[in-house]
């Protein structure tokens, strides 16, 4: 009969991730008439199944360590994209900035063709009222 709990390893790398108490589910399995042979094996069995399917606090802690380089590794990485951003935020506000100049200048160039537009087309209204004037 095996003993209480069984402590070996499988693999020789993985301990006991729960303790099973095999005495008594051989000791149940042979009350509901299975032979001791074969309440062993299955007991066996399930000790194996238990112990290689559950995680372990090993198991657990090396998940963790991943998950926490992981997350440094995000970290590092969104700390880079947010300097790149910064930096291609000012080369926008530096391109808006050239932009509006080149706009005001076209504007006072703009306005200033206009002016000289108007004073040409006023002298030119003013000459022919004089001419006017001067044929009546």
């Amino acid at each position: 009969m095996l003993p209480a709990t069984v402590p070996w390893d499988y693999d020789d790398t993985m301990t006991d991730a729960i303790a099973f108490d095999t005495h008594r589910f051989v000791k149940n399995l042979t009350a509901s008439g299975f032979t001791e042979a074969q309440a062993e094996a299955l007991a066996e069995e399930q000790v194996h199944l238990l112990n290689s399917n559950l995680a372990t606090m090993a198991d657990i802690s090396a998940v963790e360590s991943n998950l926490q380089a992981e997350i440094q590794t995000v970290r590092t990485d969104l700390s880079a994209v947010e300097r790149s951003l910064h930096g291609e935020i000012q080369t926008v506000r530096t391109d808006l900035s050239t932009v509006e100049r080149n706009l005001q200048v076209e504007i006072h160039t703009f306005r200033a063709d206009l002016l000289k537009w108007m004073v040409t087309a006023m002298i030119a209204q003013t000459g022919l009222v004089v001419a006017l004037v001067r044929l009546l």
